[in-house]
């Protein structure tokens, strides 16, 4: 069976492999700091709960006026390989700048909303033999791009965060190059007739710690608004360690 796997990164944004079908996208991990005040600073490493992409992701953001703040993140992104005959390789990196407002209001609760800007680069390979016995290769590149907006709202103090988030975004693919057939259809020419979708990507994150540092859990959900049925993972797990100061 031939699999095409498209990941972030940058997205990551990753992508992943499926035994049954091609993936095109997976969401990443929220960067939801709640940033409380100026000087406020939380830098944070991730990783994934998912049982078939690999990621490592960073997150970085800071207060820079009293209402004012600035986040990055990141990550790079591979499969995890599935014992089925086939060899299948895939990477992918992914970036993404915002700035927006935040808003401490009464009780430890939080809103913020930053506007986001990501770019990513991916490349996958399948290789088989034909019924020949001659090994061949197929692979298939293209970068992408996601640009949109991220309300934040949640609940944090010292030991404890709750928040609540979610991303509307516009995703488009550009350069898309190599070739790869999946059930007789070149997945080229798939991508490029489906290179820009609207998405909805709704999460939760929970989080307990002490001192600035925290351990927090992730999970999401994305919701394809312009092709439901556009091959994509529509769910995320993952972990992060945090620090603030």
């Amino acid at each position: 069976m031939k699999n095409l796997n498209l990941f972030f990164y940058s997205i990551l944004l990753g992508f992943g492999i499926s035994a049954c079908s091609p993936k095109y996208y997976a969401p990443d991990t929220h960067n939801v700091p709640l940033i409380s005040k100026k000087g406020e600073t939380n830098i944070a490493l991730a990783g994934t709960l998912d049982l078939e992409i690999e990621q490592i992701e960073f997150q970085a953001s800071r207060g820079i006026t009293k209402n004012i703040a600035i986040k990055a993140n990141g990550g790079l992104y591979k499969p995890i390989e599935i014992s089925t005959g086939e060899n299948r390789n895939g990477s992918g990196k992914f970036i993404e700048f915002g700035a927006g407002y935040f808003k401490p209001l009464r009780n430890s609760w939080i809103f913020e909303a930053y506007g986001i800007y990501g770019r990513g680069s991916v490349k996958n390979s399948y290789t088989m033999q034909n019924r020949f016995g001659i090994t061949e290769t197929e692979t298939i590149s293209a970068n992408l791009t996601r640009i949109g907006i991220q309300p934040n709202f949640g609940f944090k103090n010292e030991n404890f965060l709750f928040a609540l988030s979610s991303r509307f975004v516009k995703l488009s693919y550009q350069n898309i190059n190599g070739e790869l057939v999946y059930e007789g259809e070149s997945q080229k020419d798939y991508l490029r007739a489906n290179n820009q979708h609207f998405l909805i990507e709704p999460a939760l994150t929970f989080g307990a710690g002490l001192d600035g540092f925290s351990f927090r859990i992730h999970t999401g959900f994305s919701l394809n608004l312009t092709n439901p049925t556009f091959r994509q993972y529509d769910a995320s797990a993952a972990f992060s360690f945090n620090y603030s100061f």
